[in-house]
């Protein structure tokens, strides 16, 4: 169970990483819409998982992350000079892939309805 600390830290470092992100640089970022879902930081402040989702396929939601994470020293910087904590924490930039994985899941039961349909709904009992 996380502490209310830890909550504390990510949802800052959640509302700051917004701020930065949507400043970048970056073609491909600015001509995007980026969200941070989910930020996840380890008790020890060692390391912060970000959760991101993007406008588009998964292949550009991995570029988005690609980018990110290879700017993360620079966004790291400027997160430091914003929250109110002696260590930032490492930032490691993930696709939340959680979107797709419901996708998936409901044109399952999708298929699964219309083959129950097809069939009548009668069993061989």
């Amino acid at each position: 169970m996380k502490s209310n600390r830890i909550e504390r830290i990510d949802s800052e470092i959640q509302k700051h990483l917004a701020n930065i992100i949507s400043k970048l640089d970056n073609e491909e970022i600015s001509s995007t819409i980026v969200s941070i879902l989910k930020v996840e930081t380890f008790a020890d402040l060692s390391l912060s998982k970000i959760y991101i989702s993007a406008y588009g396929d998964l292949d550009e939601k991995k570029k988005i992350v690609d980018i990110l994470n290879n700017n993360k020293k620079t966004i790291r910087y400027k997160l430091a000079h914003l929250m109110r904590i002696k260590n930032v924490p490492d930032l490691l930039f993930i696709v939340d892939e959680f979107e797709e994985k419901s996708s998936r899941v409901l044109k399952l039961f999708e298929t699964i309805e219309s083959e129950i349909v097809d069939d009548g709904g009668e069993s061989d009992e």
